[in-house]
């Protein structure tokens, strides 16, 4: 079973390369990331990662209670 294309359809796209005076190809340096991280956390970060050390709270608790029933 064939199928029959009417179209020509290019596969794969070859690398683009540039030559140097060493006559070896190169290819191009990739594009600079625009992102730039900020230096640290902003206050609404701060204040979450403080909840989420507090949760830690409760959920000690809850396993103290299961163990302490699991054991007894």
């Amino acid at each position: 079973m064939t199928e029959r294309r009417d179209e020509a359809s290019e596969v794969q796209h070859d690398p683009q390369v540039l030559e140097g005076e060493d006559e070896s190809p190169h290819q191009p340096a990739p594009p600079l990331d625009p992102y730039t991280p900020d230096p640290g956390p902003g206050p609404g970060e701060r204040r979450a990662y403080g909840v989420l050390r507090l949760a830690w709270i409760p959920i000690a608790i809850a396993v103290a209670i299961v163990l302490f029933a699991a054991l007894r």
